[in-house]
């Protein structure tokens, strides 16, 4: 006579090996599953993406700003560009020029899309400038937008390499 296990406690043991299997396995991968947070659509935000280069004079004239943020910015938002190592307005004229460079919003920029800008002149009624090749700071204007809140400072690095 042949001893072992009948085939219903091995079919019965083999269903509950796979059950603790997957519930243990379960257990390890759940952690990695966790969801992501989604940004609020609260937050505000942006980045360069591109800038326009005039080699031939060594400057840049316009730059591809694009909404990283929930929310849109607003036309009529001035970003105000300072020179990165003195804190001072940028312009075609060097450190403190008489009309400063800004990037106006002249049209809505809506969340995930990316619009150019010129880079201009405040109070000059020129609507295109340059500044000459350099590291910048865009700084958000409160002096010409309440929108600006919960925008933050870039750099804008403007190189011919």
């Amino acid at each position: 006579m042949r001893k072992g296990v009948s085939p219903v406690v091995a079919t019965v043991l083999l269903i509950a090996i796979a059950v603790i299997s997957a519930v243990a396995v379960w257990y390890w991968v759940a952690p990695f599953t966790a969801a992501q947070p989604i940004p609020s659509t609260s937050q505000k935000g942006y980045m360069v993406s591109d800038t326009y280069l005039n080699v031939s004079n060594s400057t840049c004239n316009g730059v591809d700003l694009k909404n990283t943020g929930g929310q849109t910015i607003t036309s009529g938002t001035i970003f105000e560009i300072k020179d990165y190592a003195t804190g001072k307005p940028a312009g075609i004229n060097g450190t403190n020029p008489t009309f400063p460079a800004y990037i106006n919003i002249t049209y809505d920029l809506t969340p995930g899309n990316t619009n150019f800008y010129n880079i201009s002149l405040l109070g000059s009624g020129a609507n295109r400038t340059s500044v000459p090749f350099g590291t910048y700071i865009i700084r958000p204007s409160t002096a010409y937008s309440s929108s600006v809140a919960g925008l933050a400072d870039q750099l804008l690095t403007c190189t011919a390499g």
